[in-house]
């Protein structure tokens, strides 16, 4: 059996946005570890899964401007950033088309 690397949280995030989203392609990088001993986590319960960088190419996105396509994403993403720690999110969100042209992650 093989078992996932992935913790709770960033497992959380991957299956909600791809139930949400199909995206073609996915990548979640967790760099919690990059931010572990900054202020603003002080005292925080969450420093192992607090920070995470998004590249979700998705037809989803088609017609809408990059705050909308964001607002979307954070919407789906409320209860790890309000309940779970998630302190930041960077955020790459494109169209197939898009990705097409620029194929780049974050």
């Amino acid at each position: 059996m093989i078992r996932s690397m992935s913790k709770p949280i960033e497992q959380a995030i991957k299956t909600k946005i791809t139930g949400a989203f199909q995206p073609v392609h996915l990548a979640v990088k967790n760099d919690s570890s990059k931010h572990a001993h900054h202020a603003g986590l002080r005292g925080a319960t969450n420093v192992t899964e607090s920070h995470f960088r998004l590249t979700i190419v998705s037809d989803a996105f088609a017609g809408k401007a990059l705050p909308a396509r964001h607002r979307m994403v954070y919407t789906l993403l409320d209860e790890e950033i309000k309940e779970k720690g998630v302190h930041a999110v960077q955020l790459k969100t494109k169209t197939p088309t898009e990705w097409e042209k620029d194929p780049k992650d974050l």
